[in-house]
């Protein structure tokens, strides 16, 4: 799985006590390396770095896993952790990123994922300094964008940079930093770029900022009417622009989100516009049955609503023929015992609409005027407004 370095084929114990270190001097050992691929001057003399680098890199991680003989004590991981955050690591890796080899780019991860999980007097010691040291984790969202505008190994550096990302955001105190920085906006661009490892990556680093620590997210992001308004436009271009999968998971984040009592004010804030039941209804329109459902866990949102704005009610009354059409066949092979009690109760609203007949649909048989679902037109005047679909949303 690894590639093979200089001297791997060694035994790793010979080699250790050929070069005797004590923990700390592991750290060192790498901090030097990375200071040295700035001052490399030819191309040779770079690789030879790199494959130090990548080598003590390698020990470092046999010392953590404790695949070294003797294995380490407490004592001496603990004094490893702390040189690491000491040194500022993580960040001095982070910068150097570009210049490491594959393979090492791939020890830093591991790593990481292991020194975040490091607890020592029932504290996240990693953690807590990432914390009080929040430029570590700008940096990485930071460098996925520079890595995307660069040459060469861009993707690799992207997906492994994504995967640091994930595992902080594992930890509610890194997911705020995550969750809180600008950056965060551009990782919506990212998963439209044409490579679908990048993109794929993108979508899921949003799906577990958003999903992971929901009470955190609820009363800190979502509670702020700017980051709502933005989060809606920026979930609708997905949706509506997206290619197929990033279509059907940006609509199965959306719907995992609004159903959420915690995000009522960004379910409420969705579910009054008739701009946002248009493109469900567009999207319930799909020839793929998948994206079709996850539309529906959005549309039964909008339709259960008991206080619909007069926009939403119109669009609904104005095309309750043609939804009672689709509903006939949408679903059928779905023996789901809760998504059949959901689509009947969506059914029954639908028909409890007043039922509106304009000319085009009069002039059509059995009221199908093709496959879209919507019609936009406003209703007259005296249509009653106010008779608004009597739903209860928790049964749904």
């Amino acid at each position: 799985m690894f590639k093979k370095y200089k001297n791997q084929d060694l035994d790793m114990a010979f080699w250790w006590k050929k070069n005797p270190k004590t923990s700390s001097d592991y750290v060192k050992l790498v901090t030097e390396q990375l200071a040295k691929i700035n001052s490399a001057t030819t191309t040779d003399s770079k690789r030879k770095v790199q494959e130090e680098c990548s080598k003590y890199l390698m020990g470092l991680k046999h010392f953590i896993l404790g695949d070294t003989d003797p294995k380490p004590t407490t004592e001496a991981l603990d004094s490893l952790y702390m040189a690491i955050l000491r040194a500022d690591l993580f960040y001095d890796l982070i910068i150097h990123f570009n210049e490491l080899e594959f393979e090492a780019r791939k020890e830093v991860a591991l790593i990481f994922s292991i020194c975040l999980g490091y607890s020592k007097d029932n504290k996240f010691v990693t953690v807590d300094y990432l914390v009080s040291q929040p430029r570590t984790i700008t940096l990485m969202l930071r460098s996925i964008e520079l890595a995307l505008q660069s040459k060469g190994s861009s993707q690799d550096i992207f997906l492994v940079l994504g995967n640091m990302i994930i595992e902080c955001i594992k930890y509610e105190q890194l997911c705020r930093i995550v969750s809180k920085d600008s950056q965060l906006w551009k990782l919506f661009e990212f998963t439209r770029v044409p490579n679908f490892e990048i993109s794929t990556e993108s979508l899921q680093i949003l799906s577990n900022v958003f999903t992971t620590h929901s009470n955190l997210v609820s009363k800190e992001f979502f509670c702020n009417e700017y980051n709502r308004t933005k989060f809606i436009r920026y979930i609708n271009k997905l949706m509506a622009h997206g290619n197929y999968v990033t279509k059907r998971q940006s609509t199965k984040l959306l719907a995992s989100l609004i159903i959420i009592r915690s995000n009522n004010l960004l379910m409420n804030q969705y579910i009054d516009s008739a701009d946002n039941l248009k493109l469900i209804m567009t999207l319930m329109t799909d020839k793929s049955k998948n994206l079709q459902l996850e539309s529906f866990n959005v549309f039964k949102v909008i339709v259960a609503n008991p206080r619909k704005t007069k926009p939403v009610f119109d669009i609904l009354a104005k095309n309750r023929t043609k939804l009672l059409k689709y509903f006939e066949t949408f679903g059928l092979d779905n023996q789901d015992s809760s998504f059949i009690d959901e689509r009947d109760f969506i059914i029954r609203q639908i028909e409890a609409l007043p039922r509106i007949v304009s000319s085009t649909e009069s002039s059509s048989p059995n009221g199908n005027t093709g496959s879209s679902l919507i019609s936009t037109s406003p209703l007259n005047d005296s249509s009653n407004g106010n008779m608004m679909a009597r739903g209860n949303p928790g049964s749904v």
